[in-house]
């Protein structure tokens, strides 16, 4: 028989395989890789375990192609709520292929995310669709964590592990915080833990003023023992607590449905203590920080200021300097301008005396003429009312007891009368008078 070469080989299995599976199969396994390529490409492994789950039995590459692997990967996404990683147990629905060059694989066309939720994860699912229809889902992630988380609400079994490891992780912390813990006991497993861990809450909720945060912790069990874990009320009153809640339940792949609700879920009940720390060492973190910009901010404001005062210093005489110089320069000009206005003035003030002169020369013997004038006609009114040309017209003076009469009422019988003519003067006595004036 003639010796196949290995392409015709692998070419008789790849027939061998479509012949014999020309349809998709439905296989269960757990990922032990899963991984999406820069192409948008799936690829990973899927095993097969024995019952210790030491050993595998069986494996075999999987990939699913980019457009096909999206509709599935949000499909699974939205009914199990997290992603395809290692550790999953899953139901694949596969084509079988073999490639000449690349060998055995299985071409991934759906995903049952049902089994791999099983029944607690549906459970859970059908619970956070409760809290999200109440719209109380999200409300303890809301809430403010306090920048000073030292005052801490403990719920747990008081023997338990995990408390001890707790309190010794925050009292032991390498930043020498100081905190606050109180215990609130609980039963963390069996039929009783909705009911213990509700009253625990409820204390704590009764003095909420006295806390910062509350912590939930448990150590790692078998998943069975976290299903009371998984309860609506509880999951409802986590997610209404007035304080943030911190959840610590179980180890690394261990999952409650309080872990979607809490303000925080960690996995270990020292990552909680570690999760506190954290906090505490943020704030000292920033308080540093704020202080060192403080400091910086006010030696830099402190150097700007001396060097303004170094440059005024230096700028201060030439500014002198320059300030005299402008003074000298304006009292310069001023006293240039005053020599130079007085002169001035002084040339116009001998402009107008000399215009002044030649107006009163002007003017002198014109008021001179005038006032001769006046005076002229004046005499001539003095001379014609001179008495004694008045006299010479034949007029008199009658006057009695030195004074001029001129009604007759003035005069009495026996008086003495004076007549003053324009030669000479009249003495007479009054015989009789006549008051009567003549027409």
């Amino acid at each position: 028989m003639q010796p196949l070469s290995l392409y015709q080989l692998n070419a008789l299995v790849r027939d061998a395989v479509e012949q014999t599976f020309p349809d998709t199969l439905w296989v269960v396994g757990e990922l032990s890789e899963a991984r999406q390529a820069g192409n948008g490409h799936f690829y990973g492994e899927i095993i097969e375990k024995d019952a210790d789950g030491r050993n595998v039995l069986a494996r075999a590459r999987i990939h699913c192609w980019a457009r096909q692997y999206n509709i599935l990967r949000l499909r699974f996404m939205q009914e199990s709520g997290q992603e395809l990683r290692a550790g999953l147990r899953v139901l694949l629905q596969v084509q079988l292929t073999f490639h000449e060059a690349y060998g055995y694989s299985l071409n991934i066309t759906d995903i049952d995310a049902s089994y791999t939720l099983g029944s607690l994860a549906q459970q859970r699912r059908e619970i956070l669709r409760r809290l999200d229809e109440d719209g109380i889902l999200h409300d303890n992630q809301s809430l403010p964590l306090p920048p000073l988380t030292q005052r801490i609400a403990v719920v747990s079994a008081s023997t338990a592990a995990g408390y001890g490891d707790f309190c010794h992780h925050l009292q032991h912390n390498p930043y020498h915080f100081r905190f606050s813990v109180q215990l609130f006991p609980a039963v963390m497993q069996g039929q009783h833990v909705e009911e213990s861990i509700l009253s625990a809450l409820q204390q704590i909720a009764d003095e909420t003023e006295e806390w910062d945060v509350v912590v939930i912790i448990r150590g790692g069990g078998a998943v069975a023992d976290l299903a009371c874990f998984d309860t609506y009320h509880l999951a409802a009153a986590v997610a209404q607590f007035p304080l943030p809640v911190i959840v610590g339940i179980g180890h690394e792949r261990d999952e409650t449905v309080l872990d979607y609700v809490a303000h925080k879920f960690v996995k270990t009940p020292t990552a909680a203590a570690d999760f506190i720390i954290g906090n505490q060492t943020a704030q000292l973190t920033a308080l540093d920080r704020f202080s060192a910009r403080i400091h910086d901010a006010a030696t830099l404001a402190l150097r700007n200021r001396q060097d303004k005062l170094r440059n005024v210093s230096a700028r201060m005489p030439l500014a002198v300097l320059k300030y005299t110089f402008g003074c000298n320069h304006r009292l310069q000009l001023m006293s240039r301008a005053l020599s130079t206005g007085a002169s001035s003035a002084l040339v116009n003030a001998a402009h107008d005396a000399d215009r002044l002169s030649q107006r009163l020369q002007a003017a002198v013997p014109l008021m001179l003429e005038r006032r001769r004038h006046s005076l002229d006609l004046l005499a001539q009114k003095v001379a014609q009312n001179d008495p004694i040309r008045i006299l010479r017209q034949g007029y008199s003076i009658t006057t009695v007891r030195g004074k001029v009469v001129t009604d007759a009422a003035q005069i009495q019988p026996g008086d003495k009368i004076h007549t003053r003519l324009a030669q000479g003067e009249i003495v007479s006595e009054c015989q009789e008078k006549n008051t009567k004036t003549s027409e």
